[in-house]
């Protein structure tokens, strides 16, 4: 035995001689040799188990007590109504199931997950307590429910692989799914911490920015997708476990933002856990049934989070690590193809290319829309009112900035106030103002409908007068988290396409209808492929109004939606408290999914204001409210725009619709004289009725051929080419943007052209 130790040390030795260690990132080791042996990557887990190894005590004593507790009733459950299972309450699981029925093609390992009732999603290894439907969500499915349950099981995965990873060194904070795809998980990373208790009033103290905070950076990204990798090739199962309050408390007590999360749970209430291995965690579930279906994943990059704002730290180094998943490897490299595509057309390259917006980090969240960018702002709201003259509203402008009682009557001020600028009065130096006079609160408007109220209510109303549709182009302001904020599509500063029909009850039908009509046209004219319909109906709990006003607005609602002939979904129980609604998603040449239009019906803010308008029997009554937006933000929809055109805007939109190019410059002369007669420069504008167009001169001494170049580089709808024949006959030769020679035409034929391309929106 001495020998064998003997030998054993000598070859371990000798390794040791031939092998360098390097460290390559926080938590990644190299083997780098200096001979002809291969090299070997592999994480380095800093794991220390006190606190894990406490948690999986206290899960299986709760597992242990739970199967101490009687099941014995029967129940039966109908799969989509072809088979009845039967089996024993809190035992029977739909994966039991799903085995039963195997034979009538429900194979069990390519599903996700049930749905009871049609209404409750369920994890496939929960015991099914009461007599139900079962309905089965296929792995491959492309619905809403399948894509969130992927990508919140993949958070769970990222958890545990940070806490491989990180240790005790690691406190995780929360990991859900995002609605706009995918996934994250925050945490916070310090130096020196270990696994002993803590508590809530700890967390400003550990959130000190000092010299023991640490960044994940993009090695430590790498490093955790090998792990993440090796744990979902575990298959390991997705287990849900209900406990007390107290219980979870003591499982978390080493953690003080999960204590946090807990504290907003009623001490009477349950509280669930999941477990996938060694991790535990809060969670309402549904998951996965195991991590081997988390094969195909991707951690995409870091980014900083903040805590909780309301406590007023100014500093909130939280580390945010943000992933995708799908159902297969396949769909993965599909959207990965589609992610590069989507790269190239983001709005803000494309607009920093064009020149359409800028932002500045004295006004975070406010673009600054340049001369181009500002042509399409302008393009866009004309578009609209002509659409207004058509469907029948009328434009008004109301205060930017309301008193705070404005916002108490609306309940902003008690739902809404930590999104909106609140402004405080004050003495103004010089002003002549006595002590005191300014000391009122006001707040910037979050939206209009508060001020249309006040519009409404300004005269009588008879039912006569009833629709009024009230639509408004005025700034909003929302205090959006700095973090968020993001080109065009998240700001703090924007303009949307407001407006507020306040009718009868029996007008809803035809004013939704009108509403889905409008709203098709538009998105037609911008050419968007498809886009979806669904219905939000009454929530279970906390909704205003009585359940017969409810059921007659949700049918008002499906007859209006039955009339478009297009196929629409629904979503039971997701309408807001105060009345169901129209969500549209469009979808755009990418295939991406936007929400835009929005279509709500409020049978609150009526209440709230006391609005009424005399009906035909004499009495008066409370109109209903119909929230409705077509774009959304004129600012979002833009940057969705710049993106689904990829820059080459349809001309009728176009901020650089032509550009005359003199073949020399000694044709610049009269190739200004075609600018001015195309775009009004210098010509009175007040007479007649002429159209003008947005269009430029190159005063450039490149050669013609590069001229054309960057004109279609620039993405000029049309290049107008002025020479010495076109300058005799008073014409231009027309190129197309990309690149067809269209031929010599007169400047009236080029108006013309113009004219009916701008008439047809092409």
């Amino acid at each position: 035995m001495p020998i064998l130790r003997n030998l054993l040390a000598s070859i371990c030795k000798l390794q040791m001689k031939r092998l360098t260690v390097t460290r390559l990132g926080f938590g990644l080791r190299r083997s780098v040799s200096h001979s002809n042996l291969p090299v070997r990557v592999y994480p380095l887990l800093r794991f220390a188990s006190s606190y894990v190894q406490q948690r999986l005590a206290i899960w299986e004593e709760e597992v242990r007590k739970d199967k101490l507790v009687g099941k014995s009733a029967d129940i039966e459950v109908h799969v989509e109504g072809k088979k009845m299972v039967t089996g024993i309450a809190g035992v029977l699981t739909p994966l039991d199931v799903l085995k039963a029925v195997s034979d009538a093609g429900y194979a069990p390992d390519l599903h996700l997950l049930a749905v009871l009732n049609k209404a409750h999603p369920w994890d496939l290894s929960r015991p099914i307590e009461a007599s139900c439907t079962l309905q089965f969500i296929p792995t491959h499915s492309d619905s809403e429910l399948a894509h969130t349950t992927l990508w919140h099981s993949s958070a769970h995965l990222l958890g545990w692989a940070l806490e491989k990873q990180f240790g005790d060194e690691l406190l995780l904070c929360d990991g859900p799914s995002l609605k706009s795809g995918g996934f994250y998980y925050d945490g916070l990373v310090r130096r020196g911490l270990s696994g002993e208790d803590r508590g809530m009033d700890e967390i400003p103290q550990l959130l000190r920015p000092d010299g023991q905070l640490y960044n994940v950076t993009d090695a430590d990204v790498r490093d955790l997708e090998i792990t993440m990798k090796a744990f979902a090739k575990k298959k390991a199962s997705f287990q849900r476990l209900v406990v007390s309050r107290s219980v979870a408390e003591h499982m978390f007590r080493y953690n003080p933002f999960k204590l946090h999360f807990l504290s907003r749970i009623p001490l009477t209430e349950s509280v669930t856990l999941y477990r996938c291995g060694d991790f535990i965690d809060l969670c309402r579930g549904p998951h996965v049934p195991h991590t081997g279906y988390l094969r195909a994943h991707k951690l995409l990059r870091t980014g900083g989070a903040q805590w909780d704002a309301s406590q007023g730290l100014k500093h909130q180094p939280l580390s945010r690590i943000y992933g995708i998943a799908f159902s297969n490897v396949e769909r993965l490299r599909a959207w990965q193809i589609a992610q590069e595509d989507a790269a190239k057309r983001d709005h803000r390259l494309i607009a920093k290319k064009q020149g359409l917006f800028s932002v500045n980090s004295l006004a975070p969240g406010s673009p600054f829309m340049l001369p181009h960018g500002t042509r399409i702002v302008q393009r866009l709201m004309d578009f609209l009112r002509g659409e207004y003259r058509r469907f029948g509203y009328e434009e008004v402008v109301t205060p930017l900035l309301f008193n705070k009682d404005l916002w108490v009557t609306s309940g902003h001020w008690e739902n809404y106030k930590e999104d909106m600028f609140v402004v405080g009065g004050g003495n103004t130096c010089g002003s002549g103002h006595t002590e005191g006079e300014h000391e009122e609160i006001h707040g910037l408007k979050p939206m209009n409908c508060p001020g249309h109220c006040l519009l409404f209510a300004n005269a009588a109303k008879s039912y006569r007068e009833l629709p009024v549709r009230l639509a408004e182009f005025s700034p909003l302001h929302r205090n959006e988290a700095s973090g968020a904020l993001t080109g065009l599509t998240r700001v703090r500063k924007f303009h949307q396409d407001d407006a507020h029909i306040f009718c009868t009850p029996a007008q809803i039908t035809s004013e939704i209808i009108s509403t889905l009509q409008f709203i098709d046209r538009v998105y037609k004219i911008f050419k968007f492929p498809s886009y979806e319909l669904t219905l939000s109906t009454r929530p279970a709990q906390n909704y205003i109004g009585t359940i017969s006003q409810w059921e007659d607005a949700e049918n008002q609602l499906r007859t209006a939606l039955n009339a478009t002939g297009r196929d629409w979904t629904i979503k039971e129980g997701d309408g807001a408290f105060y009345g169901p609604k129209i969500d549209i998603m469009v979808n755009d040449a990418m295939g991406r999914a936007h929400q835009t239009a929005t279509i709500q019906l409020d049978f609150q803010l009526p209440q709230r204001f006391g609005l009424k308008y005399q009906a035909e029997d004499g009495g008066f009554h409370a109109p209903v409210i119909v929230h409705r937006a077509i774009l959304g933000s004129i600012e979002r929809m833009m940057a969705i725009l710049i993106e689904h055109y990829a820059g080459k805007w349809p001309f009728w939109l176009s901020p650089r619709q032509a550009i005359v190019i003199p073949v020399g410059m000694e044709y610049l002369e009269y190739a200004q004289s075609v600018w001015q007669e195309l775009s009004g420069r210098g010509v009175d504008t007040s007479a007649g009725n002429k159209r003008f167009w947005y269009v430029d001169v190159d005063e450039t001494d490149h050669s013609l051929a590069k001229r054309i170049r960057e004109a279609q580089k620039a993405q000029y709808n049309f290049m107008l080419v002025a020479g010495e024949r076109e300058r005799a006959s008073k014409q231009v030769t027309v190129r197309r943007r990309d690149g067809t020679n269209i031929g010599t035409m007169s400047l009236e034929e080029v108006a013309s052209m113009f004219g009916k391309l701008e008439t047809a929106f092409e």
